[in-house]
């Protein structure tokens, strides 16, 4: 669980990058300004077996890919392979289809409070999936989010976003080696912060 405090800090830290080095982005600010409270508040994952399945935990998760990717970009010398810009956007919301979906009156949420004490105590499912969402996998969901709201996206950081799931889906298959760098180093920092998570 996150203290309030810590959910606002992160908030506020999204928020920031999101206004400062991605602001200029048509849509961006429309974006960020509509999903405020529910991505603030929106889990990683539903269940405490999966990690972050709690209020704050998907900000939480997409600050850490950030930092993760950060670090891989460094230490793999691809500083120069893509942009501050593309690297900061395909962190920060490459799983910003787990926020839900838009509809003109307004967000139809992914995740739902779970309301079965027996899910909930043997399966440690805090949350579960909402059946009037109409389906879409998360990463679909994400880059429609980001058209929906006119954020154009470079082919890097489509699939980056798009690919953030890695190879154990089958729909990634045929990407893998001939993936963009952004789309790996996305991919890696999203499994090394789950990771991170499910530890901690």
């Amino acid at each position: 669980m996150l203290e309030p405090e810590k959910i606002k800090e992160n908030w506020d830290k999204f928020e920031n990058l999101c206004f400062s080095l991605l602001g200029h982005r048509t849509g961006m600010n429309e974006l960020v300004d509509s999903i405020k409270e529910e991505l603030a508040l929106c889990p990683a994952s539903g269940r405490l077996d999966f990690h972050n399945a709690f209020p704050g935990g998907l900000c939480d998760h997409s600050l850490r890919v950030l930092n993760n990717a950060a670090k891989l970009t460094k230490e793999h010398g691809w500083t120069g392979k893509f942009s501050k810009e593309s690297l900061i956007l395909s962190a920060l919301f490459h799983d910003v289809g787990k926020v839900g979906m838009p509809t003109d009156n307004g967000w139809i949420p992914y995740y739902i409070p779970q309301e079965s004490d027996w899910h909930r105590d043997k399966l440690g499912e805090i949350y579960k999936h909402n059946d009037k969402l109409p389906y879409m996998s998360v990463p679909q969901r994400s880059v429609f989010i980001m058209q929906y709201f006119h954020i154009k996206l470079s082919y890097d950081e489509y699939l980056a976003i798009l690919l953030n799931d890695g190879w154990v889906l089958q729909e990634n298959k045929g990407y893998c080696l001939k993936e963009p760098p952004l789309a790996h180093v996305i991919m890696t920092a999203d499994y090394i912060s789950t990771f991170q998570e499910k530890k901690s």
